[in-house]
């Protein structure tokens, strides 16, 4: 087949495929569409994917009923292990989707159709791009069953492949639950700080020039880029263990390992904003991203007064107030663009 395809989560192509066999029922109801068109509306990722299963389809040609029919439904059942959990649905699932020829034929296609967008160049690591908006939080299943939460106004790129795991965290939050894959480990990088793991729990969090790595759960290595090649062996700076924290700022050496409460880790995910002890710049900088609009802390001699305190990510707005009345600072500016200033 001569047709490019975008390369998009193996989680996103087998919904589309999911949803054009469930299409070609005679018996869809009109919830069935209205669930399809909300799913179609929820991300462009969706819409791109149902439209590579159409042009597939296209491709293909409706050869239902003939003797290649037969055939391509048979090659399905011997696609790559990366469509067996796709065949493995619940037994009710299965018994549905087959329950006449026709659409039997249709689910062989559409199987095939995700066979060819998973496997086409799945030797090659492929480099796929999330990102937020203000105030939003995303959680993205990758091809090797890792899960990850991008927390507000990130953006991110994954690399992955049979040989390779990694990611750049090029802005923002993440928080990683990696599958255990001793073989092949899981690496992220931002700025100038690598980290490695092998299935764990962690938080990775870039607030401006400085990086923080914190474990939920496991073991976390952590390398200065500029001494630790992706693929080499050398001894990790920094090993993190459950309950630890490590932060980084660029051209400077790791800070000492801190404990950070469990609770505290990852707790954006549940819409709290919780610091312990930083500067109002990276406090501003960081609740910023939970905010349509823009905080600008424009007096530096505030920039490194310490502040400890939490917030519900729907409270950001009221922050520049909550600030002024323990802190020698006044609020300028409009609703949208907020400009804090010392007193």
């Amino acid at each position: 087949m001569s047709v490019k395809f975008m390369q998009l989560p193996d989680q996103i192509n087998q919904q589309a495929a999911e949803w054009f066999t469930r299409l070609q029922s005679a018996d869809l109801s009109a919830k069935d569409r209205q669930d399809f068109n909300y799913w179609l509306s929820e991300h462009d990722d969706h819409r791109e994917a149902y439209r590579q299963i159409e042009l597939v389809w296209q491709c293909l040609g409706d050869i239902s009923g003939s003797a290649e029919g037969t055939a391509l439904a048979l090659s399905a059942k011997s696609l790559s292990a990366r469509l067996r959990s796709f065949f493995l649905a619940p037994a009710t699932m299965l018994k549905w989707l087959f329950a006449s020829p026709k659409y039997a034929i249709g689910f062989a296609v559409t199987s095939v159709a995700v066979g060819l967008l998973l496997l086409s160049g799945s030797n090659k690591p492929v480099t796929t791009h999330y990102s937020t908006q203000a105030g939003e939080i995303k959680t993205i299943v990758l091809a090797d069953n890792s899960e990850i939460t991008l927390g507000a106004k990130s953006h991110m790129s994954t690399r992955i492949s049979d040989e390779t795991r990694s990611v750049d965290l090029i802005s923002g939050e993440a928080f990683f639950n990696v599958a255990k894959d001793r073989q092949k480990p899981f690496f992220v990088r931002v700025n100038n700080v690598s980290v490695e793991v092998v299935g764990t729990q962690f938080n990775v969090h870039k607030i401006r020039d400085a990086v923080s790595v914190a474990v939920l759960e496991g073991i976390v290595n952590v390398f200065e880029q500029s001494k630790q090649d992706i693929l080499s062996k050398s001894t990790p700076d920094v090993v993190l263990t459950a309950g630890q924290r490590v932060v980084k700022a660029a051209d400077k050496a790791f800070e000492a390992v801190t404990v950070v409460p469990s609770s505290d880790l990852g707790a954006w995910r549940l819409g709290r904003l919780i610091y312990r002890d930083i500067s109002l710049a990276d406090v501003v900088t960081d609740a910023g991203r939970y905010f349509e609009g823009k905080i600008l802390l424009q007096s530096k001699d505030l920039a490194d007064i310490k502040v400890t305190m939490t917030l519900r990510t729907d409270q950001v707005a009221q922050l520049p107030k909550m600030l002024a009345e323990t802190l020698p600072l006044e609020v300028h500016g409009t609703a949208d663009n907020i400009i804090l200033l010392k007193k």
